[in-house]
């Protein structure tokens, strides 16, 4: 739960970062749009207007897959770091000492 929390997220803000660089304002946008518009073109779309359309769908579709990407990355990151942390705890945790009367044998000893 804790997990797909971070993953929407940071999914989320990766999507408004690449959303802000990917303007019509950029001549690579508005040259991957020309190459996805004639690739519609070519494939089987006959007006200009849907093939632009799609063009956009397929650009925006590209933007949210990679922030979705970014978004498991980061997600992943968090993980790891929190089983490092785990990892050093576990390093400086102390044996628990036996209670008085007890001995401190291991416990497959005991049954014997």
């Amino acid at each position: 739960m804790i997990l797909a929390t971070v993953v929407t997220k940071r999914e989320q803000f990766h999507s408004n970062i690449i959303g802000q660089a990917v303007t019509l304002y950029r001549d690579e946008v508005r040259d991957r749009l020309a190459a996805l518009t004639d690739y519609f073109l070519s494939h089987g779309i006959a007006d200009h207007a849907a093939a632009q359309q799609k063009a956009l769908e397929a650009l925006g579709h590209l933007v949210r897959r990679q922030a979705l990407l970014m978004g498991f990355s980061d997600t992943f990151a968090v993980i790891g770091t929190v089983l490092a942390l785990a990892a050093v705890a576990v390093l400086f945790a102390r044996e628990a000492k036996a209670p008085a009367g007890m001995t401190s044998r291991p416990r497959d000893q005991m049954d014997r």
